[in-house]
């Protein structure tokens, strides 16, 4: 059976289920949370496929990366997908669910990278503008990238806004050279 067909149905049934026992966000939550760990470590994987690592080892594993605010319906099926042997899975299943919870709730994922932490108020406002801009609820995240020197680079789905000082550094430093090679001949 396809990977995806797999993972889309199990996530579509989690999201049914918490939706029901209005606990959908807190699965949310835990499912961002899921994906990152996979995203950063790589071994993960390899851990739930192992035949050595005990059943119960995957599930605590699964539990484990979801944060410390665990709901019941998440306890609920990692015990299902554990027991179905699909764990192998969980990374997808994770993505897809977050796929149809952004859907469902009308939410769009941003996020901001800039040299410095911001503040509150910065935050509020980058917050505010999208929200009017998207007309959607959105899921922020805030990276701190000293590398970019000063501005922002905007993230919004598929689009990206870079308002950094590399980038307009790196723009003239391509106009000089562009204009130094003509007059070189």
């Amino acid at each position: 059976m396809n990977t995806g067909k797999i993972s889309a149905r199990y996530a579509k049934a989690l999201f049914e289920f918490a939706s029901e026992k209005g606990s959908e966000e807190k699965v949310y939550e835990a499912m961002k949370s899921v994906a990152s760990a996979f995203a950063q470590l790589p071994n993960l994987s390899e851990a739930m496929i192992n035949p050595v690592v005990t059943r119960e080892k995957r599930k605590e594993l699964l539990n484990a990366i979801a944060g410390n605010d665990v709901c019941a319906e998440y306890t609920r099926f990692v015990d299902l997908v554990v027991e179905h042997k699909r764990e192998d899975y969980f990374r997808s299943i994770s993505l897809v669910y977050q796929d149809i919870y952004r859907k469902a709730k009308n939410v769009v994922t941003a996020n901001v990278v800039t040299a410095v932490e911001l503040s509150s108020a910065e935050e509020e406002r980058f917050r505010n503008i999208l929200k009017q801009v998207t007309d959607s609820k959105v899921d922020f995240e805030k990276v701190v990238d000293p590398n970019i020197i000063g501005g922002f680079v905007l993230n919004v789905e598929t689009y990206q806004l870079n308002a950094s000082i590399k980038s307009q550094l790196n723009k003239i430093a391509d106009q000089l050279q562009k204009s130094n090679s003509f007059t070189a001949q």
